[in-house]
């Protein structure tokens, strides 16, 4: 019987912490002990198929005022991936192809307004930070 992996799931926070918004994934995932990437790469592939379990956080140009959300991902990809924008989903698939399993897999997806340079959140994501913050702790309790 294989060994099962010592960490069972991980949250990856997506995004540049010094370009507004866009560190949301970073700062999200700290708050859960988990890590940040500038953005995603083949080379995680072979981390996540040791895992049951992943929540992605990015952000996300959402529609004016909209809400956080907590998307369901299935390995998906078409053609050869761009490494340079690699989506989670495309990720999962090469994990699928390269080790035989990907792990379950969600994204959340933060509504961001401001990229300038610097680490200030805009007050618009900063307003939806504790639904953020409420979804991605549900995702947790679920996944222990």
């Amino acid at each position: 019987m294989p060994a099962r992996p010592q960490h069972t799931r991980l949250v990856i926070g997506i995004g540049n912490p010094l370009r507004g918004d866009d560190g949301v994934g970073a700062l999200l995932a700290e708050q859960a002990g988990g890590r940040s990437v500038h953005q995603l790469t083949p080379e995680l592939a072979a981390e996540l198929a040791e895992l049951e379990a992943v929540l992605f956080i990015d952000a996300w140009l959402a529609p004016a005022g909209g809400p956080p959300q907590l998307v369901e991902l299935i390995p998906a990809g078409a053609g050869a991936p761009d490494t340079h924008r690699l989506e989670p989903a495309e990720l999962l698939a090469i994990s699928q192809a390269l080790y035989g399993r990907a792990p379950a897999a969600c994204l959340l997806q933060v509504p961001a307004h401001a990229f300038e340079h610097g680490n200030t959140l805009s007050a618009q994501l900063q307003a939806a930070l504790p639904q953020a913050q409420a979804l991605m702790q549900g995702w947790l309790a679920r996944h222990v």
